[in-house]
């Protein structure tokens, strides 16, 4: 069953607001405290709404939101009313630049209703605007918002502003930066997001180890699906970062920052699906 069946959109490809209100508030209540209780240090959160914006398969949608301490946005949580199809909503999360801190691909089942979880791990800084973008891939879904205009929230679908915001929620982490200089000092460091994450140390390598101007990072195993290559300061500030898909046995990655690199240690971060690794190069 195609979502149009629900709602016929128009040339512009959606409506999200009073016409779509009234079309659709009979069918789709607001979900009461759907973020309610979130097991994290901090929450950043837009209200429910008896809304709902329509995001075809292929649609982008992004909004804007602001991180509540300094840490980690670990979790990104989307009200999702009703789907058709089977296929994948990716996650990201952005900086004010559009650079891309991290993001996850979620499966999405034909039929699906309720809370569209994802896991990922971005650096933010408290007090800092961020967005979350969401790619709709074989989907189509009905997301959960509100026909009004939050302060200090945008929300673009396809290159559109739209006024309104659709339901959303990113959970966080704190850390302090002593815990960020220890992790990223160590060597045997792991951040996992699961049990695999050490899997990924005897897949790379990085020289030359200490480095002047650029290294490299040489795969020693195939990875399939999407991978990401990271350097990190020692606070956790993403300096810069390269993403390569279907890595073969012999692929490499040339890092050369864009910003200049005081002498000392900095910290390599390779993430693979759903594993995670971090390793220490030096800079002359």
């Amino acid at each position: 069953m195609k979502l149009k069946q629900f709602y016929t959109l128009a040339a512009a490809t959606f409506f999200f607001g009073a016409i779509v209100a009234n079309a659709q508030t009979a069918s789709f209540s607001s979900t009461p405290g759907p973020f309610a209780n979130l097991p994290h240090d901090c929450v950043s959160k837009t209200p429910s709404g008896s809304q709902v914006l329509f995001l075809n398969d292929t649609d982008v949608v992004t909004q804007s939101f602001t991180a509540c301490t300094d840490g980690d946005a670990r979790k990104v949580y989307v009200k999702v009313k009703q789907t058709s199809g089977d296929g994948q909503l990716t996650m990201s999360i952005l900086d004010s630049r559009g650079e891309l801190l991290d993001k996850i691909k979620v499966t999405i089942k034909d039929g699906f209703s309720g809370v569209a979880i994802g896991k990922l791990s971005a650096k933010v800084e408290n007090g800092v605007r961020y967005n979350l973008k969401l790619d709709a891939a074989g989907v189509d879904l009905i997301i959960e918002g509100r026909y009004t205009r939050i302060p200090g929230n945008d929300l673009y679908l396809n290159g559109w502003k739209l006024d309104g915001s659709i339901s959303t929620a990113i959970g966080f982490k704190h850390i302090n930066e002593i815990d960020a200089v220890q992790a990223t000092r160590d060597d045997s460091y792991t951040e996992q997001i699961d049990m695999r994450g050490t899997e990924l140390a005897s897949t790379f390598s990085t020289y030359p180890n200490p480095f002047s101007n650029e290294f490299t990072v040489e795969f020693e195993k195939d990875l399939k699906g999407e991978t990401s290559v990271v350097l990190l300061d020692l606070t956790g500030n993403v300096l810069h970062r390269e993403i390569r898909t279907n890595v073969r046995s012999g692929d490499r990655i040339n890092i050369n920052p864009r910003y200049f690199l005081n002498p000392g240690a900095y910290a390599v971060r390779v993430i693979n699906e759903q594993r995670m690794f971090n390793t220490t190069i030096m800079k002359h």
